[in-house]
This record gives C-alpha cells, sequence and structure tokens, in this order.
C-alpha cells in the first residue's frame, strides 16, 4: 500500500504516533538540492542561491484528520552565504512572491517518499495562535472591516488580481483592490512560540536596513488599500508578530515608490500518512532536539 491509498482498519497512522511540538529529524532524508533565484522573479537585482540544510531539526506543528503530519523548520533559511535572507523587490517580487517561496521550499525539502515542502504561511501561524481577522482584536481593526474595498479610477500601476499583474487604472478601466491587511503581535501562551516567534523578538538592527535574517517570509500576500493609495506587501513573522513588509506602493496621483527586502525562509513539509517511525531507540521520543523522532 502506498502513502497516498487510505490507511487499513485499525492501522495506525504517523499522526497517531507523534504530538504537536515533538522534534523530529528529517534532514537525514534529503540530499543537498540547489534553488537559483530568477531576477526577473523577485526584482532584485542579484541571482542568490540557497542549498538543502540537511542537518536542520524540525517540528511537529500540525496532525491532519487523513493521518499526515506536517512538520516545520526549527531555523530561518538563508542564501549560501549564510547571513542573508530572500531578497523581494517591487512589483515583481510582490507578484511572485508566493511561487518563488513555494518552488525554493519544494526544491530543497521534498522528498517525495516522506513527503512535500512549501512555506510557511500566514494560516499556519493563525491556525496556532486562534487569530481571526474578523473577530480578533487588531490595530485599525474597524476601519478595515468597513473599507474591504477601494477602487481607483487614476494613477498607479494598482494590482490587478484578476490577471496578476501591474496597470494603470482609469475612469474607464478602474481597479479595485481587496483590503487584507491585518497586524498582531504574538505572546509566549503560543504553540510552539519558542520555534517560530522567539528569535525574531531578539532583532535589536536599524529597520532601515534591508537585511533582516531572524525574521522570515510568510508565503501569503496583503494590500493596504486608503482612500488615494494601495501598498502591496508581502507577509511576514519580525519582531515577535505576524507583520508584512510593502515592497511596492501606488498614488492615485501617479506616483510610485519600491522597495527590496530580504528575509529567511521557513519550510514546512507535510509527512504522509504511512511514513513509520524508527523505535529501536526508545530514548528518541521528540520531547527535546537531543531526542528527536527518527523516521524510518
Amino acid at each position: 500500500m502506498t502513502n497516498e491509498q487510505i490507511t487499513l482498519a485499525g492501522e495506525s497512522t504517523l499522526a497517531d504516533e507523534v504530538e504537536v511540538g515533538n522534534y523530529i529529524k528529517y534532514g537525514d532524508k534529503l540530499s543537498v538540492q540547489s534553488y537559483n533565484t530568477k531576477i526577473n522573479e523577485t526584482g532584485y537585482a542579484t541571482q542568490q542561491t540557497f542549498e538543502t540544510n540537511n542537518t536542520m531539526l524540525w517540528r511537529v506543528i500540525n496532525k491532519k484528520a487523513n493521518g499526515e503530519v506536517e512538520i516545520v523548520a526549527v531555523n530561518n533559511v538563508l542564501a549560501n552565504d549564510g547571513q542573508t535572507g530572500l531578497y523581494l523587490k517591487g512589483q515583481t517580487g510582490f507578484l511572485n512572491a508566493e511561487t518563488v517561496l513555494k518552488n525554493l521550499c519544494e526544491t530543497l525539502y521534498t522528498n517525495t517518499d516522506y513527503g512535500t515542502a512549501r512555506s510557511i504561511n500566514v494560516e499556519d501561524i493563525n491556525n496556532l495562535t486562534g487569530f481571526d481577522p474578523e473577530t480578533s482584536d487588531w490595530d485599525d481593526k474597524d476601519y478595515y472591516l468597513n473599507n474591504i474595498e477601494k477602487t481607483y479610477t487614476s494613477g498607479g500601476p494598482f494590482w490587478d488580481k484578476s490577471t496578476n499583474t501591474f496597470r494603470t487604472a482609469t475612469p474607464e478601466n478602474s481597479i479595485t483592490e481587496e483590503n487584507t491587511y491585518y497586524w498582531y503581535t504574538v505572546n509566549e501562551s503560543m504553540q510552539l512560540y519558542d520555534t517560530l516567534i522567539a528569535e525574531s523578538k531578539t532583532y535589536s538592527g536599524d529597520y532601515s536596513e534591508t537585511n533582516y535574517p531572524l525574521f522570515y517570509w510568510l508565503g501569503s500576500r496583503s494590500v493596504n488599500a486608503r482612500d488615494d493609495f494601495a501598498d502591496f506587501r508581502v507577509r511576514g513573522v519580525g519582531s515577535g508578530a505576524v507583520d508584512h513588509w510593502y515592497l511596492f506602493i501606488a498614488y492615485a496621483g501617479g506616483y510610485t515608490y519600491e522597495y527590496e527586502r530580504a528575509c529567511g525562509v521557513r519550510p514546512i513539509v507535510t509527512l504522509k500518512s504511512k511514513v513509520k517511525i524508527d523505535k529501536s531507540d526508545t530514548s528518541k521520543n521528540g520531547k527535546s532536539p537531543e531526542k528527536a523522532i527518527v523516521l524510518k
């Protein structure tokens, strides 16, 4: 029976064997791969190279009803210099952010016998925190929930979501942006806080810098649309918060600004339900990094 097939009645799945928060040894199942960014996808003027970190530990972030288990990397993935995060810039970086993050993680951290990798996204963090933008408290909530959409008839270029392109707005061909902005601080009561949030609070550098190696991207974009401008952002985790960094700002008056940002990458792997645990060493119970669960 393959991992994709339905589990036989009475047969345990991986989700039955582990708990959320358990440490998992997954790197030994990976061969070292390389991923080269493309300038026409990131918008950044220099190509970057990333390689598989096969010594990194992982932790269980979610157990799914179908027996699959999601594990998240304990540390950020950085470029080959070991200090720089993934650069995204301007319109191009915004348009392709989710695809670049997905492809980078999938290339470096997928082993098809065990599971498929992707970038962590804002829904993953929201699920762990219990945050809901419609019911939880956050700054300017009333404004954004009462201004779900803004329509522009001049200026830009603004994002045309239907075609995933930027274009100028005119009275005959207006553009409507959906507000998806929200921001919130995460506290220590969140499960996996130590892995996903705590490190980002230690950053004490100059926030005008482009390199935030302790911050990491989320594979989720957002739009902040106001009366006379809109800015286009990629979400991330930084300074103990679910935040986002704007890459491009467009005004109804026709002027624009673009920015480049560099944050770490945090992959998640969905392990197949039929993956087995090596139980030959009973001390490997996943309760600490030294006792990380070993996969067969």
